[in-house]
C-alpha cells in the first residue's frame, strides 16, 4: 500500500506543509471553539469539531497489531468508522475510500486522512481538528506529523476556571489542574506551536487572525471574522456557544470577579507560576504560590462524574470508547496471547 510520503520519494516531490492537517489544542474553555469557527470560515479550511481520536483510540492502539498488515489495518479502520458514525459530523467514508486516500498505515496517517476527507466533503482543500485535550499527545503529534501546524490556546486561568466550572461542573481544584496541565504542555512545546492568547484575540481580532493565517501558510480573508453568519445548527443550539452567534468582543475578560475573594486567591495560588510567566497580574497581594499537583484518582473520578452528569451526549461519547476497548480486550483475551506474556 503506497503512502503519500512513498509517492513523494518516487517522484522527487516534497510534501507541502500548507496541505498538512492542523491542530487546535490548549486548555478547554480558552477560545478553541471560537478559533475553530474563525478558521472554518476560510475558503480553504475545514475544522472537524472535537474528534477526540487520541482519547478514544490511541491508548489501545497496540492491541490492533502492526497496522502495515492489511488485516490489522482493516480492523482499526472499522473502529475509526464506528467513531465517525457515532459522532455524526461527516459522511462516513467506506473502508475502501479510506484505504484509497490513506496517507500512510499509521494512527497519525489515518487521522490525517480522515481530516483530509472531511475537508473534501466540505469543498475545502485542507482539514484541521479542534480537540483541546489533545495537547496531552503533543509530543506524538509533532513527531509523527512534523509538517502539521499546531495552534495552542491559553486564557487567564481565573476566567478559564469560571468557564470550566460553569459548563462542566468541575471542582475548583480540578479546573485549575486542567489549566496547569495545558500550561505545562505549552512550556514544553512553545517553540513548536503558535500561541493564541484569548485576551489578545478578542481585543485585536484582525491582527491575531492575520498572524494565525501566517502560521498556517494561508492568506488572510476578511470573511473569517464574519464566522458568526454561518455557525452550524448543532453548535448554535448549545447554551455555551451563544457568543459564537455575534461578532467578537472582549466582554468575557475579567469574569473571574464573579468568584469569591477566597476562590480567586486559591486559583491564583494554584496557577501562580503560570500567571507570572504569562504576565497576568494578581488581583491583590501576591499569594504564596503552591506547587502544581494533579488531582488524586478519587478527585478525578468525582470530577468525571460531575462532567457526565445527566448529559446524554457525554455518556454516549464515553460509551463509544468503552465499546471499542471492550471489543479489543475481549479479542486479546480469547487469543490467549496474555498467557505468553
Amino acid at each position: 500500500m503506497g503512502s503519500a510520503s512513498d509517492h513523494a520519494a518516487k517522484t522527487g516531490e516534497r510534501l507541502s506543509p500548507p496541505s498538512a492537517p492542523f491542530f487546535i489544542l490548549g486548555c478547554t474553555r480558552s477560545g478553541t471553539t471560537l478559533i475553530s469557527r474563525i478558521l472554518d470560515s476560510h475558503s480553504r479550511l475545514a475544522v472537524y469539531h472535537e474528534s477526540h481520536f487520541y482519547h478514544l483510540l490511541r491508548h489501545d492502539l497496540h492491541r490492533y497489531g502492526n497496522l502495515e498488515q492489511s488485516a490489522n489495518l482493516r480492523r482499526f479502520l472499522t473502529d475509526v468508522r464506528e467513531v465517525l458514525q457515532r459522532q455524526r459530523k461527516m459522511t462516513v467514508p467506506t473502508e475502501d475510500e479510506l484505504l484509497a486516500a490513506l496517507m500512510e498505515p499509521t494512527f497519525a496517517g489515518v487521522l490525517a486522512t480522515v481530516l483530509s476527507l472531511y475537508a473534501r466533503q466540505h469543498g475545502k482543500l485542507r482539514g484541521g481538528d479542534k480537540t483541546p485535550g489533545h495537547h496531552s499527545y503533543l509530543a506524538e503529534i509533532t513527531a509523527q506529523l512534523p509538517h502539521s501546524p499546531v495552534i495552542f490556546l491559553l486564557r487567564d486561568p481565573r476566567d478559564t476556571v469560571v468557564a470550566i466550572r460553569e459548563k462542566f461542573g468541575t471542582s475548583l481544584k480540578g479546573a485549575t489542574a486542567l489549566w496547569n496541565a495545558a500550561y505545562l504542555t505549552y512550556t514544553k512545546f512553545s517553540g513548536r506551536v503558535h500561541l493564541v492568547r484569548y485576551e489578545e484575540l478578542v481585543r485585536h481580532p484582525t491582527e491575531s487572525v492575520q498572524a494565525l493565517c501566517a502560521h498556517l501558510g494561508e492568506s488572510y480573508e476578511p470573511r473569517m471574522l464574519r464566522f458568526f453568519e454561518h455557525i452550524p445548527d448543532r453548535l448554535a443550539r448549545i447554551k455555551y456557544n451563544q457568543d459564537l452567534l455575534t461578532p467578537i468582543d472582549a466582554s468575557h475578560i475579567g469574569r473571574f470577579r464573579e468568584m469569591s475573594k477566597s476562590e480567586i486567591t486559591r486559583v491564583e495560588a494554584a496557577c501562580g507560576m503560570g500567571m507570572e510567566a504569562m504576565g497576568y497580574d494578581f488581583s491583590g497581594t501576591k499569594p504564596r504560590i503552591l506547587p502544581i499537583k494533579a488531582p488524586t484518582k478519587l478527585e478525578f473520578i468525582i470530577d468525571r462524574l460531575r462532567f457526565y452528569g445527566w448529559n446524554r451526549y457525554r455518556w454516549h461519547r464515553g460509551w463509544i470508547r468503552w465499546k471499542v476497548v471492550l471489543r479489543l480486550r475481549l479479542k486479546y483475551f480469547l487469543s490467549l496471547e496474555w498467557l505468553r506474556g
